[in-house]
């Protein structure tokens, strides 16, 4: 990455950080949420999430903060894995083919545990 992006660049890319954050947690967690509101947005949400992934190969939260962080392979595979990244954060170190499993194995298991919870548990 260059660090000659400016100051509001560099909020932007952060703040973008954290929306991917707070996705991630929902994406995760939207199975056990209170409200049908969420369930019902993660039933459309999350199969959405996961045709852009297949479609473009990169995510497009880690392509717009990599961009803004001026990181020259932003856009492409070799801007490397959000989850690689945050795992790092605490020191656990795992392959981007392990981040890609853990992503769909987890995005599924919620999907389809909003699934259950609308038309089965009611």
């Amino acid at each position: 990455m260059t660090d000659d992006v400016g100051p509001l660049r560099k909020y932007a890319a952060d703040g973008v950080y954290g929306l991917h954050v707070l996705t991630t947690v929902f994406v995760t967690w939207a199975w056990v949420l209170p409200w049908e509101g969420a369930l019902w947005f993660a039933l459309f949400f999350i199969p959405v999430m996961i045709i852009h992934w297949q479609i473009a190969d990169v995510c497009i939260l880690r392509t717009w903060e990599m961009a803004l962080r001026g990181h020259p392979d932003a856009g492409s595979p070799e801007q490397g894995s959000f989850l690689v990244s945050l795992f790092g954060l605490v020191g656990i170190s795992i392959t981007f083919k392990t981040a890609s499993k853990m992503s769909y194995a987890i995005s599924y298991a919620s999907l389809g545990g909003c699934a259950i919870r609308l038309f089965v548990i009611g």
